[in-house]
């Protein structure tokens, strides 16, 4: 159970923000970089494509005073661009000619070598390189005649412009900004939506866990009418497990299925005749054999429930003793489960504590006096020693208070043990 809601969803949705914007943020951060790489990529395509109509000119008729207006040409062309150096070659991989800026001289030698791996491509290819903040773009470009013949081909080093590279990754930077106080945004917006649909499950949770105590108690009060006409004895017994409950430190959990089965642990006498339940004197050995045959009934009526599965321990093994004399099963010490353990002991002492068809009540003497002869025997030694410690506090609290008092404070339990 979630014991700090408020804390456990921050949590959550921080943790899913940061994880998001992780995710999202590097997702717009590839985008932005592959943004950036095809507007180098158009750029350089753009600026290079006036060097291959010099050169596809100059191949035509190549001669002296040609290339020393191809070599002009380009001079001019490199003042105006972001290309920092450009080498020409002819169909035979020869060198025609290069013109190279001052800044190319360092940045050549910072930039990894390669060699002619370049030559043989017959597309056009363009590898990114960065160097510190810089960003530069090796270009190949081949060139081919009006048969597809290759006639030569161009490589360079185009410098990505500063001021554009800056924008686009500012404009990454302010999208991932955006993204991240979106995903924020978001989170905020469901946090009380969420609290409010918690709210409003918890409440739906509330009116189940009620409505399915109040048949728990109807079917409880319905079976113990029939076997006293009275509500109280499923009350005291109750009452009892719990106190014992409580005094071993049972979980909440175990608490509830103690509660339950402590309402319901004769629920199967509903298929016993009357003649046989309210009968006065003793029952006869077949008439016992169909008493006992309550433990099974119990079992199969709320067998198919899910919400009463906690109480099968009560209903099947109340009736099994320490010693492995009892029934059904004939379960012997750890065997038998411990909220049936405790549950035995309670029913036992206020059946004896009671008025039944066959007997008047016994005395809170005669009645501790049993349990503290069947200690090891019918009854778990060490709970039945706790129950035996605090038998005359609970026998004044509980035994000798009316049903409406008995009811109230079974209701302060119930509230405790089931929150919904």
């Amino acid at each position: 159970m979630i014991t700090n809601l408020h804390t456990w969803l921050i949590l959550r949705l921080v943790l899913l923000w940061l994880v998001l914007s992780l995710v999202i943020g590097t997702l717009v951060q590839y985008l932005g970089n592959l943004r950036l790489d095809n507007q180098i990529v158009t750029m350089a395509k753009t600026e290079t494509a006036h060097y291959t109509d010099a050169m596809t000119t100059y191949l035509r008729s190549p001669s002296g005073p040609a290339l020393a207006e191809f070599n002009h040409r380009i001079q001019v062309q490199m003042e105006r661009d972001n290309l920092i150096a450009v080498e020409f070659y002819d169909g035979s991989s020869q060198k025609i000619t290069e013109v190279i800026k001052p800044l190319a001289i360092e940045v050549e030698g910072k930039l990894p070598r390669h060699g002619t791996e370049f030559a043989d491509k017959n597309g056009i290819v363009y590898k990114k390189m960065t160097l510190g903040n810089d960003t530069f773009m090796r270009v190949f470009v081949p060139l081919f005649n009006s048969s597809g013949t290759k006639t030569g081909y161009l490589e360079g080093i185009y410098h990505g412009p500063t001021e554009v590279i800056a924008e686009i990754k500012r404009q990454s930077l302010w999208s991932l900004i955006l993204v991240v106080l979106v995903i924020l945004a978001t989170s905020l917006a469901l946090y009380p939506l969420i609290i409010r649909l918690n709210r409003n499950l918890v409440d739906f949770s509330k009116n189940l866990a009620l409505t399915n105590i109040g048949m728990l108690k109807v079917l409880g009060s319905a079976i113990d009418k029939r076997d006293s006409s009275t509500n109280i004895h499923n009350y005291r017994v109750s009452l009892y497990s719990v106190r014992i409950g409580e005094s071993l430190g049972l979980s909440p959990t175990a608490m509830q299925g103690l509660i339950k089965g402590a309402f319901l642990h004769d629920l199967g006498k509903i298929a016993i005749a009357d003649a046989i339940l309210h009968k006065a004197g003793s029952l006869t050995e077949e008439e016992f054999s169909i008493m006992k045959s309550h433990v099974r009934h119990g079992e199969d009526i709320i067998r198919g429930y899910d919400w009463l599965q906690d109480a099968l321990d009560v209903v099947r093994c109340h009736h099994e003793k320490y010693d492995g004399s009892g029934y059904p099963e004939g379960l012997t010490r750890g065997n038998i489960p411990l909220n049936a353990r405790i549950f035995a002991i309670v029913d036992v002492f206020d059946a004896l504590t009671s008025k039944r068809p066959y007997k008047e009540p016994f005395s809170f003497a005669v009645a501790v006096e049993f349990l503290r002869n069947s200690l090891g025997s019918h009854f778990d030694p060490e709970i039945a020693q706790l129950f035996l410690d605090h038998a005359e506090d609970m026998y004044a609290e509980i035994c000798t208070s009316d049903e409406e008092l008995l009811h109230g404070k079974l209701e302060i339990c119930i509230r405790k043990y089931f929150k919904g």
